[in-house]
């Protein structure tokens, strides 16, 4: 049976990948038969757009691979149907100013929300702390909106 050891861990991705240490390079190569296999043919467009696959691929790339290292991607097709490598490159770079773009857009809208949240939260923490102050009647009701208050504006803060 294999034993593990931490040196075996340390340096594992140079049992699969080409490493310049000395450079602090890695070279990854993406082998596709030809180039409409990394396009995602549902989408009638201009430029032809990456397929998820695709990215998923190049994204696993940057996390296999230490941030120490830079990388060296060359993608291979056997068919370039047509394509040439010029025009492949321009594909590719465009896509990736397009995902750059989705992904910040996406961390806007997911930023305007953790705002919306906070505001919601402390919103609520006021109505709970003002609703106790004028509110003096002690109830069943009061406990239960007190209570639900509470709970309302700590989940949204903190969420």
């Amino acid at each position: 049976m294999y034993q593990t050891h931490l040196k075996d861990i340390t340096d594992i991705e140079q049992d699969f990948f080409e490493i310049d240490k000395k450079k602090k390079v890695a070279r990854i190569v993406l082998d596709f038969e030809k180039p409409s296999d990394i396009f995602d043919t549902n989408y009638v467009s201009k430029i032809p757009v990456l397929s998820d696959d695709f990215l998923d691929w190049i994204d696993s790339a940057f996390r296999i691979i230490p941030k120490k290292y830079k990388i060296k991607l060359d993608i291979c097709f056997d068919d370039m149907e047509g394509f040439d490598a010029a025009g492949l490159e321009k594909i590719f770079a465009k896509n990736m100013l397009l995902e750059h773009r989705s992904k910040v857009s996406a961390r806007k809208r997911e930023r305007n929300l953790a705002w919306s949240l906070i505001g919601l939260g402390m919103l609520l923490l006021f109505s709970t702390i003002f609703l106790n102050l004028f509110w003096q009647e002690e109830s069943i009701r009061h406990e239960i909106i007190l209570y639900v208050l509470d709970i309302a504006s700590t989940v949204t803060f903190w969420e």
